[in-house]
């Protein structure tokens, strides 16, 4: 599941919007089917956690540029280390998530 679908993009969406009880909803419908689904599926998860109880420090919510910063941070941290197919997916749903923030602003 490299390439985005077009629920991954809902769900996204709906997370951007803070829309968080209908992206709950269609994360509930998301059925991973290997190791990498499995990690943007988590990601995904924690990223509603997040919106739900941000805590003091977190990147959701910061300024735009900010954001920028942090992606490229997380793209780093994918390419320069060995990363299991598990931990690829959720460092790209993140990255999906902030990119979609900054398209959305």
């Amino acid at each position: 599941m490299k390439r985005k679908t077009d629920q991954v993009d809902k769900i996204l969406e709906l997370l951007a919007r803070r829309r968080l009880e209908e992206a709950e909803k269609q994360l509930d419908g998301f059925k991973p089917s290997g190791g990498y689904e499995a990690g943007y599926f988590k990601g995904l998860r924690g990223i509603l956690q997040t919106l739900r109880k941000p805590v003091e420090g977190s990147i959701v919510g910061e300024p735009k540029e900010d954001l920028e910063k942090h992606v490229k941070s997380l793209m780093e941290t994918v390419e320069t280390h060995c990363l299991s197919q598990e931990e690829e997916g959720f460092f790209a749903a993140w990255v999906d998530f902030l990119e979609k923030l900054f398209v959305g602003e």
